[in-house]
């Protein structure tokens, strides 16, 4: 089983309509709405992939219960609640279906209590040895969190699960320090971490070069459309994806990290991983559902994945 753990999930609405107009009401004849959060694609997507996936979330309030209602109900995926007494944000994309442009309002997240901290470590702490590999997604609602990561990855590994992280900023960086065994960070989130730009394949080794020194065995820079750069054990590949048409890349992140979680969960070559990984994302961005991709359509992309030594 992959466990995913969200700690700042979010009811995801997309309201479609034909244009924005400050200032006016604005009457839509469709919406969409998910459980949101970069866990709760992760584990959207292992289940597409076929296989097992637990979804950990921080929930509170009427829209938590929201949130863990359509985890289960509505992807049919077991959810692991971890309640506080905040409030689970909200967040609404407004969509200009003609134009296709996106406006997104984002709530903040509820804050969090001592109690409720060490509420959440101990449901960790008696949920992760039922995983083969647990991910971490996202940034935390409250400050108070942000050492989070790395009490848990250090749990993890005491029972013997394999943990991915995928965030940015502080808690990146004090995550690392529980050397996680992959990280995840697109190029953005590499250079505000490291304070150079990746703009040359040497800066983007020494960026990777980085996290190896902080006790990462698996690194994975993604680079959006050009695929990503995945380095472990010496081995250094340049994953680039074909040509797709795209509709909605948010959540391409999170398919990627899926595949590498089914890929570490089966001890598939570092090239296989690669290959399903990036080929993950990019049919997560042919749709616009978040994470609802077949495995056939994967493997079909895999297949014209180019892969060079980097």
């Amino acid at each position: 089983m992959i466990l995913t753990f969200t700690p700042n999930p979010c009811v995801d609405k997309t309201v479609f309509i034909d244009r924005l107009e400050p200032g006016a009401k604005i009457r839509s004849s469709k919406y969409t709405c998910i459980p949101g959060g970069k866990g709760t694609n992760v584990s959207r997507a292992v289940k597409a992939l076929g296989h097992e996936s637990e979804a950990m979330v921080i929930v509170g309030g009427p829209t938590g219960r929201h949130v863990v209602d359509m985890i289960e109900r509505q992807d049919g995926l077991p959810c692991i609640p971890l309640w506080v007494e905040g409030m689970t944000r909200t967040i609404t994309t407004v969509l200009e279906e003609p134009a296709h442009r996106q406006t997104a309002f984002f709530e903040p997240g509820p804050r969090v209590s001592k109690a409720e901290i060490e509420q959440i470590v101990a449901t960790f702490e008696e949920a992760a040895p039922r995983a083969r590999v647990v991910t971490f997604n996202g940034t935390v609602p409250d400050p108070a969190l942000r050492s989070l990561y790395a009490r848990l990855i250090r749990i993890a590994w005491d029972a013997e699960v394999v943990p991915i992280l995928d965030t940015y900023g502080a808690e990146l960086a004090s995550g690392l320090s529980a050397h996680p065994y992959m990280v995840k960070p697109n190029q953005t989130e590499a250079e505000g971490l490291l304070g150079f730009p990746l703009d040359t394949p040497g800066a983007r080794r020494r960026a990777i070069d980085f996290f190896h020194e902080r006790g990462v065995t698996l690194v994975v820079l993604s680079l959006g459309k050009d695929g990503a750069l995945i380095s472990r054990d010496g081995e250094r590949l340049l994953a680039t994806p074909p040509a797709i048409e795209e509709v909605n890349a948010v959540g391409s992140g999170d398919a990627l990290v899926a595949a590498f979680a089914i890929g570490i969960e089966e001890d598939w070559p570092l090239e296989e991983m690669a290959r399903m990984g990036v080929a993950a994302g990019a049919a997560n961005a042919m749709s616009w559902d978040i994470g609802h991709l077949s495995r056939a359509l994967v493997e079909r992309i895999a297949a014209e994945v180019r892969i060079v030594r980097a």
